[in-house]
């Protein structure tokens, strides 16, 4: 076989895995981070470890300083995905499950088909779609089954109900800024972008942070060397490996095969809870996870096919990724 032919394959076998298994992982991944970090101060430092990076990289290549335009753009991104969409998550990984947690971010395409009005015309005249949204609430009330049929709720319930409903808000907040990017794109490269939106997302969960009350007793000296090793894991595969990976993709495959990570990485997290954080899924969760990736597996193919022959053509790249 060609050398070059072999190294390309095994870019390509190497870049999937990231994807798949990478961002499968930061769902563990939180939840050890958060043996040590309250979470907005998790997020702030994890934000900020990936932005200075990708920042110092693109000025090091003599990309310009962003205008005040550009900055206000990845401000907005830096609000509603990061603080929004990652914090939320970050936040809710302390009452529930990562591996539920993960499942429940699966629903983004049901959200993107919902909020995406300039094709509401295409989506909802297509059976599949419909069926698919249907499908994807149905498994969402099923996840909450025992809880909404509880005669009564404790104060861990409460959370644990409250946590889910964050996920699904943090879910809804990365797919509104995702549309927002659509129609205002900020010049300069991607890796340009997503260095100011992390750094600045950085500084809006410290805020987060601090208003919160995270830092009354909260010391750095007291984190574990597990925590740290997460949040950095985080920053490094997370948010500049994965992200790397995910981009070269698009460039070389089909981007509804690329897609397939936002179908691997639950059962990932899922398996990973279940063996190293003993964490317990119930028989209505377990048949609700499966809705739910069967319903975003439908809805993402169905989009997929659709948006070939669409006038107005959305691409798959668009939608939300695990930064």
């Amino acid at each position: 076989m060609d050398r070059s032919l072999l190294s390309y394959k095994l870019a390509t076998i190497a870049a999937f895995a990231a994807i798949y298994f990478i961002w499968g992982t930061t769902y563990l991944a939180i939840v050890i981070g958060l043996e040590g970090f309250p979470p907005f101060l998790m997020a702030a430092v994890r934000f900020i470890v990936a932005g200075l990076p990708l920042v110092g990289y693109c000025v090091f290549k003599g990309e310009k300083f962003p205008t005040a335009s550009a900055l206000v753009k990845n401000a907005v991104l830096a609000l509603v995905v990061l603080a929004g969409g990652q914090g939320l998550l970050i936040w809710s990984e302390q009452y529930i499950a990562s591996g539920y947690a993960a499942v429940l971010v699966a629903t983004l395409p049901i959200w993107f088909v919902i909020m995406d009005k300039t094709n509401w015309k295409t989506y909802f005249s297509n059976p599949y779609i419909i069926a698919g949204v249907v499908l994807g609430f149905l498994g969402i009330l099923l996840l909450f089954k025992d809880t909404i049929s509880g005669t009564s709720m404790n104060e861990n319930v409460r959370l644990e109900l409250i946590a889910s409903l964050a996920v699904l808000l943090g879910s809804v907040c990365w797919v509104a800024g995702t549309l927002y990017h659509r129609t205002n794109p900020a010049p300069g490269s991607i890796y340009l972008n997503l260095g100011w939106q992390l750094i600045i997302g950085s500084v809006i969960c410290s805020v987060i942070s601090v208003s919160a009350g995270e830092l009354t007793s909260f010391t750095f000296t007291h984190i574990s060397w597990r925590a740290w090793s997460a949040v950095l894991y985080l920053s490094v595969a997370g948010s500049i490996i994965a992200f790397i990976a995910y981009t070269w993709l698009l460039t070389q495959k089909p981007s509804a095969v690329v897609g397939t990570y936002a179908y691997i990485n639950p059962v990932v997290a899922v398996f990973l809870g279940w063996l190293l954080a003993d964490e317990v899924i119930n028989t209505n969760q377990l048949v609700g996870m499966s809705i739910i990736l069967g319903s975003a597996i439908l809805v993402n193919i169905t989009r997929a096919q659709v948006q070939k022959t669409s006038a107005s053509n959305v691409p798959m790249e668009d939608e939300a990724v695990n930064c």
